[in-house]
């Protein structure tokens, strides 16, 4: 693995962005996402790892993902239901807690404090050494649910790092050593990934078989789901000019 540090530092240092490369592996890690599926797309090979090393990996979806189908026919709570059923089993292959589902309609999201103060609780549950979700600040980012699922984790990280808030909570202040933010505007740190971590992110996007035809260009019924997805996540991974493959993030520690 040092030899692969020593290739990745060497490819980024042309780049003119502060680079970092490989959090030490967390204690526990949190990872909160929009809807079912995006964290194994934002972050699904890094937990993948982390959970090898002997990492404690938590999930949290913000919403329900009932409106994630192009077929006006589809029974929307009906989805919902069945989208609950493909993150447990994601999270099962990534080597995951069984997800929390905080179940706002999806495409409705919104920052209120009553969403704040369960996001304050789980995180002082849960004590994330890191914690990662979507980039709020990604320019002309279009779907809402990702632009607010930032905001909202970060507005809960604030209040969950202060005694102020929510004492009520009986729960003690918290506060991660790093943020990373996945689909990042600003990228500026690296994972480097092994091509087991990325099957199995492979194998864990293909849990979400609901979503074959809307998000992943696959018939419902393909009959090698996992070969299709992990081709294209290795397009996407690999690094120019080098036989790495990374997820990149943008890294805020001071926190």
């Amino acid at each position: 693995m040092s030899g692969q540090r020593d290739g990745l530092a060497t490819y980024l240092s042309t780049s003119t962005t502060s680079q970092s490369i490989d959090l030490e592996t967390p204690a526990v890690a949190l990872a909160i996402g929009a809807h079912p599926d995006d964290i194994e797309f934002g972050c699904g090979a890094t937990l993948a790892k982390w959970a090898q090393q002997g990492a404690e990996i938590h999930i949290a979806i913000l919403t329900d993902g009932r409106r994630g189908t192009w077929n006006r026919e589809q029974d929307q709570v009906a989805l919902a239901l069945s989208r609950q059923d493909e993150a447990r089993a994601a999270a099962t292959v990534l080597g995951a807690s069984p997800p929390t589902f905080l179940q706002q309609i999806d495409g409705e999201l919104r920052a209120t404090p009553s969403l704040i103060v369960r996001l304050v609780a789980l995180l002082r549950s849960v004590r994330p050494t890191v914690l990662l979700t979507h980039d709020p600040w990604k320019r002309y980012r279009l779907h809402p649910d990702h632009r607010i699922a930032g905001e909202v984790v970060i507005d809960a990280l604030v209040q969950a790092r202060d005694e102020s808030f929510w004492p009520e909570l009986s729960l003690p202040a918290t506060r991660p050593t790093s943020l990373l933010l996945f689909e990042a505007d600003v990228e500026d740190h690296s994972e480097i990934i092994e091509e087991p971590h990325m099957y199995t992110k492979a194998n864990a996007l293909a849990c979400h078989r609901s979503q074959y035809p809307s998000s992943y260009g696959l018939a419902i019924d393909s009959p090698n789901p996992e070969q299709e997805i992990l081709t294209r996540l290795l397009a996407v991974a690999s690094e120019p000019g080098s036989d790495l493959l990374v997820e990149h993030f943008k890294l805020i520690t001071d926190l």
